[in-house]
């Protein structure tokens, strides 16, 4: 059985007492696709990012055995952060 996730990778800009990272990887598929690639053999991410989506994020997914058939890379827009 395969696992369909469905929802936005985005940029996200993190602050605490401890430090900052700016433009890390973030959105909720993101965060869902690398949590169920703990439990599952087959999880397939559909979703929508820009031109400006750097390679290394791409491959921490398919490094996690995530089927990245359904990303979208939108050459004329940016990412959402």
């Amino acid at each position: 059985m395969s696992l369909l996730i469905i929802g936005s990778l985005a940029f996200d800009t993190i602050k605490t007492p401890f430090g900052s990272i700016e433009r890390t990887i973030g959105g909720s598929a993101a965060y869902i696709s690398l949590s169920a690639s703990q439990f599952y053999k087959n999880a397939k991410l559909v979703s929508i990012v820009g031109n400006d989506f750097d390679q290394n994020f791409i491959n921490i997914l398919t490094d996690h055995r995530i089927d990245i058939t359904g990303l979208e890379i939108k050459t004329d827009q940016k990412t959402f952060h």
